[in-house]
């Protein structure tokens, strides 16, 4: 199985000493993604991204100083790279190498500037997020920039790792990248809903925080069934049998 998130807008160098790292593996088009958008400007980033004038200057001048390839000084793994709800749940200090190695094997990242990433590839600190409708003049949103490059890519993955299900943990804004139909294996979708007052719903904060939570149980634990997925049990979640079907798993836990 592989395991899909998306990435986070917060990020810190955070370099991992004593293990291997990669490039990432469509570091050329996210290159060629950095090149359109230096050319657009402050002015256009802040308008297109809606953001104030600080972030505009502080996002291009990230994307000025990117570099390819990237290297130990200025970039940092993935999984350590990325932080808020969800990666502040997969528990990295506590990792072995062996940890972080599973990790990489069956850990995707959906990213809007990478496309997508392995937790041991190295990547600098960016703000571009996949809703952003700021892409080269052929494409018209950066789901159509990364959609099929991405899909390709986790079916190379799955290849490579023998698996034939995607565990879906990402946003539904990220998830939207993955071509379904040219995928090579089943999507299965892990949705986590709280109760609270009575009532059963889905609670963004929560729900992030749970995919995290499950993330770190499925690396720690080497999940590789799919039958054991019923068995996650961090946070308070239970497997909610009547309310999941073949291509979703549904979790429920009172907050």
């Amino acid at each position: 199985m592989l395991v899909i998130i998306a990435s986070a807008k917060t990020q810190h160098y955070s370099p991992l000493p004593g293990l291997p790292t990669t490039q990432p593996a469509l570091l050329e088009k996210a290159a060629a993604l950095v090149r359109h958008c230096r050319s657009l400007g402050e002015s256009d980033l802040q308008t297109l991204m809606k953001i104030s004038d600080k972030l505009a200057h502080s996002t291009i001048q990230r994307f000025k100083d990117f570099t390819s390839p990237h290297d130990l000084e200025t970039a940092s793994p993935a999984l350590t790279t990325f932080a808020g709800d969800v990666f502040a749940e997969i528990q990295c200090a506590a990792y072995s190498a062996d940890d972080f190695l599973f990790a990489n094997e069956r850990l995707r990242i959906l990213s809007g500037l990478y496309g997508i990433l392995r937790p041991l590839d190295l990547m600098m600190p960016y703000r571009l997020e996949m809703g952003y409708k700021i892409t080269p003049a052929a494409n018209s949103s950066l789901y159509d920039y990364w959609g099929e490059a991405v899909t390709r890519q986790i079916n190379r993955d799955l290849r490579q790792s023998g698996s034939s299900v995607v565990l879906n943990c990402a946003s539904r804004e990220y998830s939207r990248t993955v071509l379904t139909t040219q995928l090579n294996a089943e999507m299965l979708t892990l949705t986590f809903k709280q109760q609270k007052e009575g009532k059963l719903r889905s609670i963004a904060v929560y729900g992030k925080r749970a995919r995290g939570m499950f993330v770190d149980w499925f690396i720690k634990n080497r999940i590789d069934q799919r039958e054991q997925l019923q068995d996650f049990d961090r946070g308070g979640y239970r497997y909610a049998e009547d309310l999941s079907s073949a291509e979703e798993l549904v979790f429920t836990a009172a907050v």
